[in-house]
């Protein structure tokens, strides 16, 4: 099925042709948005487009690699070392406009945008296969935009929050006229949360059930992806406005009950990253194969290497590490294993640096997008402030995969945590979803900073940390988008 569903990435790529996109800006009479542009005259045309837009997101300037690698490499365990000369820039907070890490990951995820505003211009019959195509292009569209602003939107400045700028929100591509313009964060989530109520509706309505729910299925948006990308995005939002905790809660409960996902076991949870399938605990993966790949701009090239395979810029902070894994704050003077810290071992190299080694183990690897463990953690840390949430199902979801990951003294317990805090709920989601492209969001969540050696390299930057507030969370727009619409640069650029 695997296989499958990489031939119609294919096709998606052959429909692209009558979308040009030549440029990374956002003008529609210079890029991706033309105007006259062919219409979409049935329902392969509009699959193709939409598989098109899952091929773009597994590019390596977008899920491929770039969006993981930004959030691991400004982590509090992780950077790059750029002894290749990648991620350096982004470890360091020396991103300028005009750099590729600034001007690929922007043009990628508004290219994958335009596939979904085609899918949802379409003028096609209504019936179940249409709007579930176009239900999970709404979900994408709302994806693409909250990836947009995690990277760019000035929420974290100056602690500007909803107010500060986000990015132009993209709803046509047809539209010759369109002003293009800059939102502020407030206004480009209320036009996410639309557009994820709008898929979800037409995915209810439309989207295979439970019993279908083939891994298949699961390398695509599905119903239970949908309420999670619902859950992941009103998280964010709660560190500006503690309502969307209630969200959190309603989404993610959603999420766990249409997915029938389970927690993967403690040994499926490392051989569930040497597959190239879908994992059993996924609510949703890209897929890759050995010829449909990233290959050297894989996620696997940047995080291994043995000297002669693999680049290896981003290895991990031992003092770091060791503060994330102090068995300790788990049971104290009992021997605890966990078997996340594991992932973790020394390269072969001569420097011995410690690497991420069991996760992203191929260039053909999967990317795991979503997997039901964090939306059980979405829940517990929404739960301490949600009115609507349960703090006992938040602890044993906290439990439940504790049971799962901790051995002490050898042993199996299903209730290691006797109450939840916050403290309990940050390191459990920190060890959990390492290398999966969370740590930095999460961090600015609960109002951090970066601290890392590569910092110390540069000079706008006083004691080796960028602190909370810094203009240098955010990253620049691109000075070609500048120079044809005229929005504005991020503050400091």
């Amino acid at each position: 099925m695997k296989r499958l569903f990489r031939i119609l990435y294919i096709a998606g790529f052959l429909t692209l042709g009558v979308t040009s996109f030549t440029s990374c800006s956002l003008d529609p009479k210079q890029s991706n948005y033309q105007d006259g542009e062919e219409p979409i005259t049935s329902s392969e045309q509009l699959l193709a487009t939409l598989n098109g837009a899952y091929a773009r997101m597994t590019n390596s300037a977008y899920y491929g690699r770039d969006i993981i690698a930004f959030s691991e490499a400004r982590s509090e365990y992780m950077y790059s070392t750029n002894a290749t000369g990648r991620f350096g820039s982004i470890s360091e907070g020396t991103v300028q406009p005009t750099h590729n890490y600034s001007v690929d990951t922007w043009k990628q995820i508004y290219k994958t945008i335009t596939n979904a505003n085609r899918v949802i211009e379409a003028n096609q019959v209504d019936g179940n296969k249409v709007n579930y195509y176009k239900g999970q292009a709404y979900i994408l569209r709302a994806l693409g935009h909250f990836d947009l602003v995690r990277i760019y939107g000035q929420q974290y400045v100056d602690g500007k929050g909803l107010v500060g700028m986000g990015v132009p929100y993209k709803t046509t591509t047809r539209d010759a006229n369109e002003a293009i313009a800059r939102l502020t964060v407030k206004e480009n989530l209320d036009l996410i949360f639309a557009d994820l109520e709008k898929g979800i509706a037409l995915l209810e309505e439309s989207a295979p059930k439970v019993g279908e729910a083939t891994s298949s299925v699961r390398a695509r948006i599905n119903l239970a992806s949908a309420y999670g990308f619902k859950s992941r995005i009103a998280l964010f939002a709660s560190q500006f406005d503690k309502s969307y905790y209630d969200v959190v809660i309603t989404a993610s409960e959603k999420a766990i009950d249409s997915s029938k996902r389970q927690v993967a076991t403690r040994a499926g949870f490392i051989d569930g990253y040497k597959s190239e399938e879908v994992m059993t605990n996924s609510l949703f993966e890209l897929t890759q194969t050995g010829s449909d790949n990233q290959f050297t701009a894989s996620l696997f090239y940047v995080y291994f290497t043995d000297g002669t395979l693999g680049y290896g810029d981003l290895i991990c902070m031992p003092d770091k590490v060791d503060e994330i894994f102090d068995a300790k704050t788990v049971a104290a003077g009992k021997k605890v294993e966990d078997i996340r810290r594991t992932v973790m071992e020394e390269d072969v190299t001569s420097d011995k640096n410690l690497r991420n080694m069991k996760k992203y183990t191929a260039r053909t690897s999967n990317i795991r997008i979503m997997r039901i463990e964090e939306i059980m953690l979405n829940y517990a840390e929404a739960a301490l402030e949600a009115s609507n949430g349960d703090k006992a199902k938040a602890l044993a979801y906290v439990n439940e995969i504790a049971a799962k990951r901790y051995l002490i003294d050898e042993k199996q317990d299903d209730q290691i945590f006797k109450a939840l805090d916050l403290k309990t709920i940050r390191s459990e989601r920190t060890k959990e979803l390492m290398f999966e492209g969370f740590n930095f969001e999460d961090v600015m969540r609960w109002k951090g900073s970066v601290s890392n050696p590569g910092i110390v390299t540069n000079t706008e930057v006083k004691g080796g940390t960028i602190p909370y507030g810094s203009y240098l969370l955010a990253l620049p727009i691109p000075q070609k988008e500048i120079n044809v619409t005229g929005i504005d640069q991020n503050k400091g650029y």
